[in-house]
C-alpha cells in the first residue's frame, strides 16, 4: 500500500494531465503480450553473458580530474609554462614575466616575488588558481587580495559551472566572487546537470541549471510524451508489428524538484557566526518551492557523503551504471547519522545528493501541525564521458524509449571502452575492393566493436530503474545478423541482443532473444522476437534544456471559480 506521501505525490506529479506516465491505448503484439505477467513464462530465455566491468568505474583525464581542479597553488608556474603554446603571444608574455621574476631571485630573495610583477601578469597567473587557492592568496597582502577578488578571476569559476548559459551579470549579487560564494558548495549541481533518483521502481530524472534572471539553481523533472501509437506489419515478417514512436521531451516547469536561492554574503557571515563550519556541510537546506504547486509538501536539500563500496550495500547509483563515487540509499535512521552526511568540505560528494520531503497538516489555523509521510530520495549524476558520443563510440548518450503501456522511459546508452585499441592493420584490403570501400569498411569495423548496454534511468513496475533493458554483447561481425533490405529499415545494421523482461515487482527476471536494429546514431529499434513487436529508441538532446531562455512561455493560469 502506498504511503500518504506517495499518494499525494501521485496527485501532484503523476496526476498532471499534461504528463501521461502511463498510456491507456491498447497495444497490439504479433505473438505474446508482455503486459500480462502469465505470458512472461511463455517466452524462452537466452543464456546470460557476464558483462565486463572495468576495475576503474570511470577514466580520469590526466589534466582535469572529475570534480576537482588539476592545477594547484604549488604548480601554477609550471601550468603557466606548459598549458599554452610556446609561439603564442600569451607564452611570450609569460616568458617575459618569468625572466623578470628570475632577475629578482638573487637580489630580492626575502621579498614576495609575485608582487614585483606588473598587475597584468599577476592577473594572468591568478587565472590558473582555483577558488580555494584564490581564497588562500587573499590572506597574504593588500595587493594580492585586491587582485584575487577581481571579477576577472571569479567570472571564469562561475561560468565553468554553468553549461549552456552565458553569464553576463553577477546579479543578484554585487560581484562574481560574491555570486560564487552564495552558491558554494552547490555548484556541482549545475556543472553535472543530469541527475537521476532512486524513487521506487520508476525513478526520476531531473535537469539542474542556473537561472541568471533570478540568480538561483533549479532542477526540473524531464518528462516525455507521445501521441497514440500506430501498428504496422513488418515487411520481413508479417507476424511482427512495428509500434510507431515520435516522443516529445520537455521539462515539467510547473513544479521544480530542486530550488536553491543565492545567499547574500551578509547572510552567510551572520550564519557562520552562529554555527560551526561542520554544520554548514551536514545541515539541511530548506528549499523554497512555489506554495501554489507543492500541495503542503516541503523539501530539504542534503549534501551526501560517498562510501567505500562493500558487499551487500544498498548503493546509488547501482553497479550497472559506471561511477567514481557511490552513496548509500538505505538508512534505518532516515539519513540523519554522521555516516551519511559530510562533516567537512573534503567529505562532500560532488556526484550525489539527497532530498527529504514530507507533508504538514494542521487541524485548523490554530491546531497542531502534524508531520507526515517523510521520504528521502537519493540522486546521482553521470560521468560526462559515459553519455558523450565520440567518433568511435557514437551511441553513447541519454535516450528515450517506448515501453508500450508503461509509457516513455529514459535510458543511458553505454558503450564501454574496449580492452584493446583498434588495430587498423587487421583490416586487409580485398582483391575486389576499391580504396574507398576499404576505408569505409575499416571505419565501420572501428565503430562497430564491443558491447552496447541500455540501462534504465527511469523504469516501470516490471523492470525498474537502474536495470539493463537490453544488451548487445558484441556489435561487431561476431554479433552481426544482416543488413536490412526492407524499406522501413533499409541499410540498417542488425545485430543480436538480449532483452530483459520480468513480472511485476521485478520477479522472475530473465533475458530473451532479441535483435537490435541500428538505424542511425540517433535512433535505434529493438525487435522483441518472442513478443512479436518492434519498439524504438531516440537520443535526447539535453543541451536544449540547460538555458531558461529556451523555455516555452508559461501557460495562462485558470481563474479561481
Amino acid at each position: 500500500m502506498n504511503s500518504l506521501f506517495e499518494r499525494v505525490a501521485d496527485i501532484s506529479e503523476v496526476g498532471d494531465p499534461d504528463i501521461p506516465m502511463d498510456n491507456n491505448d491498447r497495444y497490439l503484439h504479433g505473438r505474446v503480450d508482455p503486459g500480462l505477467d502469465e505470458n512472461i513464462a511463455l517466452v524462452e530465455s537466452v543464456p546470460s553473458v557476464a558483462v565486463k566491468r572495468s576495475t576503474k568505474s570511470a577514466t580520469k583525464d590526466e589534466s582535469v580530474i572529475f570534480g576537482q581542479h588539476a592545477c594547484s597553488s604549488n604548480s601554477f608556474f609550471l601550468a603557466l609554462q606548459f598549458s599554452i603554446s610556446s609561439n603564442s603571444p600569451k607564452m611570450i608574455m609569460a616568458d617575459t614575466g618569468l625572466r623578470y621574476l628570475d632577475a629578482f631571485v638573487t637580489t630580492n630573495s626575502a621579498r614576495c616575488l609575485l608582487t614585483t610583477l606588473p598587475t597584468e601578469l599577476i592577473d594572468y597567473i591568478l587565472r590558473y588558481l582555483g577558488p580555494f587557492e584564490l581564497a588562500s592568496i587573499s590572506s597574504t597582502c593588500r595587493l594580492l587580495v585586491t587582485r584575487a577578488k577581481s571579477d576577472l578571476c571569479w567570472q571564469r569559476h562561475v561560468q565553468e559551472n554553468i553549461p549552456g548559459v552565458q553569464v553576463t551579470s553577477p546579479s543578484p549579487c554585487n560581484s562574481y566572487r560574491e555570486l560564487y560564494i552564495s552558491h558554494d558548495p552547490h555548484w556541482f549541481l549545475t556543472k553535472y546537470k543530469i541527475w537521476f533518483c532512486d524513487y521506487f521502481l520508476t525513478g526520476k530524472i531531473i535537469i539542474s541549471r542556473y537561472d541568471p534572471r533570478r540568480g538561483c539553481i533549479e532542477g526540473y523533472r524531464l518528462v516525455a510524451e507521445r501521441p497514440p501509437p500506430t501498428f504496422d506489419p513488418w515487411e520481413a515478417d508479417d507476424e511482427v508489428l512495428i509500434h510507431s514512436f515520435t516522443p516529445h521531451c520537455r521539462l515539467h516547469l510547473e513544479q521544480p524538484v530542486l530550488h536553491l536561492d543565492a545567499l547574500r554574503l551578509e547572510s552567510l557571515i551572520a550564519s557562520s557566526g552562529k554555527s560551526t563550519g561542520i554544520q554548514r556541510f551536514n545541515a539541511e537546506t530548506p528549499m523554497r518551492i512555489d506554495e501554489r504547486n507543492h500541495n503542503g509538501v516541503f523539501s530539504n536539500f542534503l549534501l551526501a557523503r560517498s562510501v567505500e563500496v562493500r558487499p551487500n550495500m544498498h548503493l546509488w547509483p547501482p553497479p550497472t551504471i559506471p561511477a567514481q563515487q557511490r552513496v548509500r540509499n538505505a538508512s534505518q535512521e532516515a539519513f540523519v547519522g554522521s555516516g551519511h552526511k559530510p562533516q567537512k568540505r573534503s567529505e562532500v560528494c560532488n556526484e550525489a545528493f539527497r532530498i527529504r520531503r514530507w507533508m504538514e497538516m494542521s487541524a485548523g489555523s490554530n491546531g497542531p501541525v502534524v508531520h507526515l509521510g517523510e521520504e528521502v530520495y537519493t540522486y546521482a549524476t553521470l560521468d560526462p564521458k559515459v553519455y558523450t558520443p565520440t567518433e568511435e563510440k557514437p551511441y553513447r548518450g541519454i535516450w528515450v524509449g517506448d515501453y508500450s503501456g508503461h509509457g516513455c522511459e529514459f535510458l543511458l546508452m553505454n558503450q564501454p571502452d574496449d580492452d584493446e585499441p583498434f588495430d587498423e592493420a587487421s583490416v586487409v584490403q580485398r582483391e575486389d575492393e576499391t580504396v574507398e570501400e576499404w576505408q569505409a569498411r575499416k571505419r565501420e569495423e572501428r565503430i562497430y566493436r564491443g558491447s552496447l548496454e541500455a540501462i534504465k534511468l527511469t523504469g516501470d513496475p516490471n523492470v525498474p530503474r537502474g536495470e539493463y533493458t537490453f544488451i548487445a554483447d558484441d556489435i561487431s561481425l561476431t554479433g552481426f545478423v544482416r543488413t536490412a533490405t526492407e524499406q522501413r529499415f533499409k541499410g540498417a545494421r542488425i545485430v543480436r541482443s538480449r532483452g530483459h523482461i520480468a513480472t511485476r515487482m521485478f520477479r522472475n527476471d530473465k533475458y530473451i532473444e532479441s535483435q537490435l536494429i541500428m538505424i542511425s546514431h540517433n535512433r535505434l529499434a529493438q525487435y522483441w522476437v518472442g513478443f512479436g513487436h518492434i519498439s524504438f529508441y531516440e537520443r535526447v538532446d539535453i543541451e536544449q534544456f540547460l538555458s531558461p531562455f529556451n523555455d516555452p512561455p508559461p501557460k495562462p493560469t485558470k481563474p479561481d471559480p
